[in-house]
């Protein structure tokens, strides 16, 4: 009677045990697959920013070139007494709504040394690029958790094979020490799936 009872409560013991690990080891691959789908976002998002920082810059850099040519003629015309706002140029609205009131001010500064205009020309540009980065750090972050993930979804595969095994083991001793060792894989796993950022699933 007692040896039936002790068989009882191993086999409830091993049915709990698989159970709670089937629980983590189900939720360990939600969670990955949760944090691939964030990557993904994420490089989509990384790769959008980079090229429009990189399309902006270039137009940044089209019109500071033309604007840098209207400005050296302007200081000439300006040297020489004319007016710099008489007749037709090619230069950007950046370089007449914030560069040229920097000509006037100082006729004999540089295009570069006025910082509105500078601000307003690259500054959007410098974000963009902030942003791509930011994205690619949150890309990163989110792969490496989706392949943590994915090692503890392997292990707690393991350890629940090494459960589901112990059934056919009439050994004592040896079915002690695989009950023991998929513990310890289990404890391990749960341990490293807690450190790793919750992400709710919307419904």
């Amino acid at each position: 009677m007692n040896k039936i009872v002790k068989l009882l409560s191993q086999d409830v013991t091993i049915v709990i045990l698989l159970g709670v690990i089937s629980v983590f080891t189900a939720w360990a691959g939600v969670q990955s697959s949760l944090h691939s789908g964030q990557s993904n976002t994420s490089l989509s998002f990384y790769m959008e920013r980079l090229n429009s920082s990189n399309n902006l810059y270039l137009t940044s850099e089209l019109k500071y070139r033309t604007d840098l040519v209207v400005w050296a003629d302007k200081q000439t015309t300006l040297s020489q007494g004319g007016d710099i706002n008489a007749g037709y140029s090619a230069g950007s609205p950046e370089l007449f709504e914030l560069g040229m009131p920097c000509l006037l001010e100082n006729p004999e500064s540089q295009l570069a040394e006025c910082k509105s205009y500078m601000d307003e020309l690259y500054v959007p540009q410098g974000e963009l690029y902030d942003q791509a980065i930011q994205s690619l750090e949150e890309y990163e972050l989110a792969n490496e958790y989706s392949d943590r993930l994915q090692m503890l979804t392997a292990l707690l595969a393991v350890a629940l094979f090494m459960l589901g095994i112990t059934s056919v083991i009439q050994k004592e001793k040896l079915q002690f020490a695989i009950v023991l060792g998929a513990l310890i894989i289990a404890v391990f796993s749960v341990s490293v799936l807690l450190t790793v950022p919750f992400i709710a699933v919307s419904l």
